[in-house]
């Protein structure tokens, strides 16, 4: 951006800045919002800083809307003027862009003040008292509201009693009491007292008492105590609960519509042509599905109480099955203890076909396209089978750059069936009540071509299962692994000037993995939350212990080829801070160990670890970041250099502070730490194999970034500069002081725009 540019953009919002109030009528001015003050130190400095952002939160009106500092959408409004036309720019400009002023004459002092003291009654400071003014300045014609609070003592719970009677329900929760959320020594809080009636009509629901509501629950806090102390007493309403809601239920008959259409015409009792399978009424008139899939995924059954945890699971896992578009459910009493249940469930279309192409950049001066089209079948052979076929094809081709690039070409095609249970009887396996066990076969084939240098075919079967763990753990085991590398070259393996051959592998890749993924992320928003997954992969080691496999003096093979032996181990952890709703701290430490013995000397290409890209190392071009002091990086510009530069161990950390700026743009600040290493060390890429310096070759790269979030997709622009280049001498790396951001070449060889989607971590 251009001096005399930056000056226009600061002019015109200046410009809007001091425009806002000169619109408005006579006597008013623009209320520019609100400020608390609490004279009194009841409360602890953190707990005052949590009152104050809520009380402002609750004044009404709110202000208008602020970007980057300045009211931008008052200013739009305000310049669109009052258009003639019921449509144009004009018009667009005040009424959906532009936003009108908010005036102090709207603003009721009295009653927001009347709300703050309310609120504060509810968080227990039951002597709470407030000043509400109004802080003009005629000048600019602004007024600010103030509120000066005394919050007084802050009253706690002494103890919590259950009024006992003699009533069944009264037994029940009394022996769930243990678990109350109103205990000794919390502050008095409305909204706990809200949380408990939940928690007790949850655990009623889940012992029968399907009639049940939270209303039927009545706390009263006992202030008489003194020493801002309260105990708080818990009873039932007894005269306002009906007959019904005393009585434990259980089920009776289960009735499971599965051909039903949201036409309005389907009779809801109608139980024609229905098939008994395991104590279910299979209702259709089609045999669509087999009634197996139903006796797996419900998890009551005739004669069970009625629970509301294994409505809600049921519910899930026939959701979860991907054939079912909707899930309803009906409960009918059939007498005074016993219901019927009616679940109604409507499918998906059996088959259907998906199309997608898209383009993509990378941050090496690659740009391309990638499509593909597939087709599912979401009820195979009847029993909820997901059966599905894809195709796949590709390209990136150089737009730029001094160092040129081979030009890449990639297809394949990938089948796959997943069966909702575990074909394999598996002893003492937990699955989660929401979510059924898949057994899972896999094909693919796929190849890729780099112009003039190399081709790489693969070919992959594989069978295993995946399942869950409860709400946020998650499993992948896949005992069988077969995957088959073949790679042809044109011409040597160093050509125009090109190297290539630590990309070359051919031979089998024969060994299980598995996934292990914990993610609390996964419900309400939280403080913190974490992510972990951890892969590992073998191969070959069976095999190459029983055939003695050496790598330089005993090399293996199976009917003439050679299979790859290794263990791989992959944990990458993350972690979210969530400051505030606006702002979250985003962290990542990622760790890849391979470790390369026997039958091979490093790890095949396609498992190998790279360095540098768009959701890696922000600062660095694509995978051409280490191994170790190594540098192709470095070397770009020369006559030599490698397509790609990989190694057998990685450690990587990343830092991002991200920020919501207004609707669906947001912004981030990152930096980015890590490097790749051989395991065994290589001649044609010095200073690449690991060490105990390691921690001295760590590259890092800072920068900042826009993410476009339209909520089916999150575009993302990310802008890096390397700080740290472990390929320089040991006392040059940090490389800061060499920031020149109005050199044009310092700006062409250190800055590096980042094209992405979605989060990169």
């Amino acid at each position: 951006m251009g001096t005399r540019t930056l000056f226009l953009f600061l002019l015109a919002f200046t410009t809007c800045a001091c425009s806002n109030t000169k619109h408005l009528a006579k006597g008013e001015t623009l209320f520019t919002g609100s400020k608390v003050i609490i004279s009194d130190d009841e409360a602890s400095r953190k707990e005052r800083k949590i009152l104050i952002n809520d009380m402002v939160a609750l004044v009404r009106p709110k202000p208008n809307t602020k970007l980057a500092g300045m009211r931008v959408k008052l200013y739009l409004y305000n310049a669109a003027g009052n258009p003639k036309k019921n449509k144009g720019l004009r018009r667009w400009l005040r009424n959906k862009a532009g936003e009108p002023p908010v005036l102090a004459s709207t603003v009721n002092l009295g009653m927001n003040k009347d709300i703050m003291l309310n609120y504060l009654l509810n968080r227990g400071f039951f002597f709470a008292k407030g000043t509400a003014t109004a802080k003009v300045d005629s000048n600019k014609r602004k007024t600010t509201a103030i509120f000066n609070i005394a919050t007084g003592p802050q009253y706690t719970i002494n103890k919590t009693f259950l009024v006992k009677d003699s009533s069944a329900i009264n037994h029940c929760i009394d022996s769930t009491f243990r678990a109350t959320l109103l205990k000794e020594g919390a502050p008095y809080n409305l909204e706990l007292i809200k949380a408990e009636r939940v928690r007790i009509d949850k655990e009623l629901k889940d012992r029968g008492y399907y009639y049940f509501k939270p209303d039927y629950l009545l706390v009263i806090a006992d202030t008489s105590l003194g020493n801002n102390k309260v105990n708080m007493h818990v009873q039932l309403k007894q005269e306002e609960i009906p007959p019904e809601a005393f009585t434990r239920y259980s089920i009776n008959d289960i009735y499971i519509y599965a051909n039903y259409r949201l036409n309005g015409k389907n009779t809801d009792t109608s139980k024609a042509s229905d098939v008994i399978y395991d104590g279910y009424h299979i209702v259709g008139p089609k045999k669509a599905y087999k009634p197996l899939i139903f006796s797996n995924a419900l998890l009551f059954e005739k004669g069970d109480e009625y629970d509301r945890a294994s409505h809600n699971a049921t519910i899930s896992r026939l959701i979860n099955l991907g054939t079912f578009k909707f899930v309803k459910s009906r409960y009918e009493p059939v007498n005074d203890s016993l219901l019927n249940v009616y679940l109604y469930l409507t499918s998906y279309p059996k088959k259907s076909i998906r199309m997608q192409i898209g383009a993509l950049t990378q941050n090496d001066n690659m740009a391309g396209s990638q499509a593909s089209i597939s087709w599912k079948n979401r009820n195979s052979f009847k029993g909820a089978e997901e059966f599905q076929v894809k195709v796949h094809g590709g390209f990136e081709l150089q737009y730029s750059g001094i160092a040129r690039q081979s030009n890449i070409y990639n297809y394949g095609a990938e089948t796959g069936l997943s069966i909702p249970r575990f074909i394999v009887p598996f002893i003492n396996i937990q699955t989660s009540n929401s979510s059924l066990p898949h057994s899972i076969v896999k094909a693919k084939y796929n190849y890729e071509a780099q112009l003039n240098l190399l081709s790489i075919k693969s070919y992959s079967v594989s069978y295993g299962y995946s399942w869950k763990e409860g709400l946020h753990k998650g499993h992948q085991l896949y005992p069988i692994n077969i995957t088959y590398v073949k790679t042809d070259t044109f011409g040597t393996l160093s050509q125009k000037n090109t190297y290539y051959s630590n990309l070359v592998f051919n031979g089998l890749i024969i060994g299980p993995t598995y996934e292990f993924t914990y993610n609390s992320q996964v419900g309400p928003p939280r403080v913190h939350s974490f992510y972990f997954n951890g892969l590992i992969d073998f191969s070959g080691n069976i095999l190459g212990l029983a055939q003695k496999a050496n790598f330089d003096k005993n090399p293996q093979g199976i009917l003439g080829t050679k299979y790859a032996q290794y263990m791989k181990f992959q944990p990458d952890f993350r972690y979210y801070y969530r400051l505030s709703d606006a702002t979250t701290i985003a962290s990542r430490a990622l760790i890849g160990l391979g470790i390369p013995y026997g039958n091979s000397h490093e790890l095949p290409n396609i498992k190998q670890f790279w360095a540098g890209g768009n959701s890696d190392l922000r600062g660095f071009p694509s995978r051409l970041v280490g191994p170790g002091t190594y540098s192709e990086y470095a070397i770009s510009h020369s006559n030599a250099r490698y397509v790609q530069t990989l190694g057998d161990i990685k450690l990587e950390a990343n830092v991002e502070l991200r920020q919501h700026l207004y609707k669906f743009l947001n912004w981030a600040a990152f930096v980015d730490a890590g490097n790749i290493w051989l395991y065994n060390d290589n001649p044609n890429l010095p200073g690449g194999q690991f060490t105990k310096n390691f921690y001295k070759e760590l590259a890092a790269d800072a920068g900042l970034g826009l993410r476009f979030d339209f909520k089916i997709l999150l575009l993302r622009l990310d802008l890096g500069i390397p700080i740290r280049k472990p390929w320089l001498p040991e006392n040059e790396r940090w490389v800061i002081k060499d920031i020149q951001f109005a050199d044009p070449t310092w700006k062409k060889n250190n800055m590096t725009l980042n094209i992405g989607i979605g989060y990169p971590f």
